[in-house]
């Protein structure tokens, strides 16, 4: 019987010394969230600059965010930031833009610092687009993210052929190759060089019948000399549905042909829209 009992007092405190150890594994995991480093990085991939005349130099500031760290607590002191110019850069420095640093800083408190670039508007290629590419390289009291480290600006001279016209849209499903939807609809100008459809896939402008996800409110793309470009985006009341891709300007016509992908659950569809001027 004594043997039971100092069997039975053995298992209570081990138990007891286990329950510790999981109450401070879980504080300790708590505290290593509060005490991660700030993540700083570009809150986008692509920054476009259109120009079609000399309105001499303009000054934009390319934010850099604090994405993350420390539980989202201020930051109690400033974070410097250096970035370097990519060699892959097809802009020149002193003819498209110029830098006047190649560190910044994030000022303590706030959540986000900026990268003063100036555009010299009457430097830019009136027929191909060029491009200036910044990377994040060091930062202080902080961690640069590896996938926001990166922005590429565009610098566009050349004003796009797309407008407010109405277009003859038929569009198929390259699975099957068979045609699937044909429509007419308006495309819309959102921003310089930036455009919206009315539709997206097989189901025609604002169509929802049959539960399908519908083309209500289209897609956004960009033109830049030409060439389209559909950046990944949730369809207008769909979150769970994604549409990206590319396409081109036909440079006589100015009709538009875009191919894209629209991702479903049961597996990703492509489909090519090609949109006729009436």
């Amino acid at each position: 019987m004594k043997n039971i009992k100092i069997i039975m007092l053995a298992l209570t405190l081990s138990a007891l010394n286990f329950s510790c150890l999981v109450d401070d594994e879980d504080d300790g995991g708590l505290q290593g969230i509060e005490n991660s480093e700030y993540l700083i990085g570009f809150p986008k991939k692509v920054h476009n600059e259109s120009y079609f005349s000399d309105e001499g130099p303009v000054v934009v500031d390319l934010p850099v965010n604090i994405l993350g760290g420390q539980a989202g607590t201020p930051t109690s002191s400033n974070i410097d930031v250096t970035f370097t110019v990519d060699p892959a850069s097809t802009a020149v420095a002193g003819n498209e833009y110029n830098l006047s640093a190649t560190s910044f800083t994030i000022p303590a408190g706030s959540n986000y610092g900026a990268i003063p670039l100036q555009i010299n508007t009457g430097g830019l290629d009136p027929d191909t687009p060029t491009k200036l590419i910044l990377n994040l390289t060091s930062s202080t009291g902080s961690t640069v993210s590896t996938l926001d480290k990166t922005l590429t600006i565009n610098f566009v001279g050349c004003q796009s052929q797309v407008d407010q016209f109405t277009y003859d849209v038929t569009t198929i499903r390259l699975s099957d190759n068979g045609t699937m939807a044909v429509d007419t609809e308006n495309i819309a100008m959102e921003s310089v060089n930036v455009f919206r459809t009315e539709s997206v896939g097989p189901y025609g402008a604002g169509n929802t019948a049959g539960g399908y996800i519908g083309g209500e409110d289209g897609y956004t793309f960009s033109d830049v000399c030409g060439a389209i470009t559909v950046d990944s985006q949730n369809l207008v009341n769909n979150y769970s549905n994604q549409v990206f891709g590319s396409g081109s300007v036909d440079p006589v016509t100015g009709d538009i042909e875009v191919t894209y992908t629209i991702t479903f659950g049961s597996g990703d569809q492509v489909y090519t829209s090609t949109y006729i001027k009436q």
